[in-house]
């Protein structure tokens, strides 16, 4: 390493000088070191199914297919290579883990995906498509016949799946979707039909070219009687490929990413399917025509059906940490081999993250990062309980996937332009994950209603538990400017605390206030939709700091924990930096704020020295990234 590093240095300056000093050494110079053992704090990280691991990282760097990127290549092309890519990773997949495994031991699943190596995310996309949503309705929402039919087939590649829920006209509010499964007592079947343009399924990953099978959401009637949305399991493609009678699908073309995945449009026109394919866990038609739930009203047993689908979120965060630690592993490797400018020396250029604004750009990516991903590991613990919080899980879930893949986009985005026009180049791959995690913003919920049900939570909660009222913290607190006060973790999770217990109140006496003047309940709700979503806010970022400080705590070696304490600090403050609440309401003074402003950049600068081995630690071996987060120069030899 020391050599490899020595070698850049010296190759950077035949590059970038015209001075006659090639042999001399920058005294500044800021070597690319390991701080401290970066594979232990992988294995504190990443503590389940080693074995499995294990054998998935020595997998990853042998298997030629799954490492053909698919840059530059036609739709078509990328289709191809993309699919051929899924069933390949299938097979892989199903030699460690079955689908009953994200029910009885999701850890697997979580291990697949934050392992996951290679450079087309569009292959993820098909399999979380076709394994954790086709599959995963089978599993959580089938009887126990249904899972014995289909979910063999489902590993094995004879049903290619895909998930038929959103439509033209309906997405988020899942209840309102328009298509139609009637039940006919006659015949024993279920009749499908999109009744309406707007019907239409639509964006239906896998569906276009490849998918043989679908879950259709549907809104079931039963002699006369419409009992809300249910799941059913419908071939859409015969063996030779042709489309089932009462099937039309069309393909949704070009997108601005995921262009390897082929998503369609479809509509139904009497598409009968047998009485035994609606999946019915939560409720079913009988053989005498009679419809049986164990949950009533609909609305409760709507939302344990969409509950029973929950994981799906939780693969969302961990996939955007995942693509965030691949963008910041690669910038912040380029930022120390990469030179700018002059600096007190005329004879030598300054190294990117020598520069406080470089360091600023980056840095608390870092912090987000790694305070997501702890986060991340206790909703998975939740997830692997016998006796499941299922309020907590879903809760958890929603606001870990809208923070985490905002998250990821602004991460992605400041990777990208501190890597210049590196970063523009798909074989860095950080442009690249930028366009291709833009629909993670989508993906399992819009971020912004599911930060509304996050604050519906609370306020519901706090009518049983109201919270303490905001008191500012005293005139002596707030004169406290020195760093050790600032950065101290009483401060940091008072801070947090203070303003969700204040938004929660604030929010209820905006919404009484509404009805108060006349408004009703939905109308006085959307009309204070931005303060409840910076109550959801404010509930999850105070939630990632309860879990981030004692994984930073109980870690074992003094020197790396004092590395993740000096991330957990620069996490809170750059929130703190960052709204207005805490200068509005006094919680912190003019003073404290400029006091704050200057402790981030030194924060940041402090973790320099530490940023190679915590980002080494996510996981992402740099010399199988992007040219630039190794020996740049010599791989642009001619």
């Amino acid at each position: 390493m020391e050599s490899t590093i020595r070698r850049i240095q010296i190759n950077a300056q035949h590059l970038l000088s015209n001075n006659d000093c090639l042999s001399e050494i920058d005294p500044q110079y800021i070597e690319i070191k390991q701080s401290f053992d970066a594979n232990s704090l992988n294995k504190y990280l990443f503590p389940y199914e080693p074995e499995l691991k294990e054998s998935l990282s020595t997998f990853w760097k042998n298997e030629k297919i799954l490492l053909q990127p698919s840059f530059g290549l036609s739709l078509e092309q990328d289709r191809e290579l993309s699919f051929n890519q899924f069933k390949r990773l299938m097979e892989l997949a199903t030699t460690h883990f079955g689908l009953i495994d994200l029910e009885r031991n999701p850890k697997k699943l979580a291990v697949f995906t934050q392992g996951y190596r290679f450079q087309n995310p569009s292959v993820t996309t098909l399999m979380g498509v076709h394994f954790s949503l086709f599959g995963a309705s089978i599993v959580f929402l089938g009887s126990e016949e249904q899972r014995q039919k289909y979910i063999e087939k489902v590993e094995k590649l004879e049903i290619v799946g895909c998930f038929s829920l959103t439509e033209l006209g309906h997405g988020s509010n899942v209840q309102s979707i328009e298509t139609i499964a009637e039940y006919d007592h006659d015949k024993e079947e279920f009749i499908i039909n999109s009744p309406t343009i707007t019907s239409q399924k639509y964006f239906i990953g896998g569906s276009a070219k490849n998918a043989t099978h679908t879950i259709i959401m549907a809104q079931l009637k039963v002699s006369g009687k419409m009992e809300g949305v249910h799941a059913f399991v419908a071939r859409i493609r015969n063996d030779d490929g042709s489309l089932v009678k009462g099937v039309d699908i069309r393909d949704c073309g070009v997108k601005m990413a995921l262009n390897g995945v082929d998503n369609g449009r479809i509509m139904f026109k009497d598409l009968h399917i047998p009485r035994d394919q609606l999946l019915n866990r939560f409720g079913g038609v009988n053989k005498a025509g009679i419809y049986t739930s164990p949950i009533n009203p609909a609305n409760k047993r709507f939302a344990n059906t969409i509950g029973a689908l929950v994981l799906g979120r939780y693969i969302v965060s961990i996939g955007s940490v995942a693509f965030s630690s691949v963008g910041l592993t690669t910038a912040i490797r380029y930022s120390f081999s990469r030179k700018q400018f002059q600096g007190s020396d005329p004879k030598f250029e300054k190294q990117l993250i020598s520069y406080s604004s470089h360091r600023k750009r980056l840095i608390p990516h870092l912090a987000n990062t790694y305070a997501t991903h702890f986060s991340n590991n206790y909703l998975l613990d939740l997830l692997c309980e016998k006796e499941k919080k299922e309020k907590e899980i879903h809760i958890l879930a929603s606001a870990l996937k809208a923070y985490s893949s905002w998250s990821t986009r602004d991460c992605l985005q400041e990777c990208r332009e501190a890597c210049g026009g590196q970063g523009f180049l798909s074989e860095n791959l950080i442009g690249n994950f930028k366009s291709e995690t833009e629909i993670y913003t989508t993906f399992e919920g819009d971020n912004i209603l599911l930060y509304q049900q996050v604050a519906k939570f609370m306020l519901s909660e706090s009518r049983k538990n109201p919270p303490a009222d905001y008191q500012q913290p005293s005139n002596e607190q707030k004169q406290k400017t020195d760093r050790n006060y600032i950065r101290s973790f009483d401060f940091l999770s008072a801070a947090l605390n203070s303003r969700l217990n204040q938004t929660i109140q604030y929010v209820t006496e905006k919404l009484s206030d509404s009805v108060s003047e006349g408004s009703a309940i939905m109308d006085a709700w959307n009309d204070n939709g931005t303060y409840i979503v910076r109550l959801g806010v404010a509930y999850t970022e105070k939630t990632i700091l309860d879990k981030f400080i004692p994984a930073v705590n109980n870690y074992p070696d003094e020197n790396t924990r004092n590395a993740l304490k000096l991330l957990v600090s620069l996490y809170v403050l750059n929130i703190i930096d960052r709204d207005n609440w805490f200068l509005k309401y006094q919680f912190i003074s003019p003073q404290q704020s400029e006091s704050i402003s200057i402790q981030i950049l030194e924060l940041c600068k402090e973790i320099v020295p530490y940023s190679i081995s915590l980002t080494d630690a996510l996981g992402f071996d740099h010399e199988r990234l992007g040219p630039i987060a190794g020996d740049w120069i010599s791989s642009n030899k001619f």
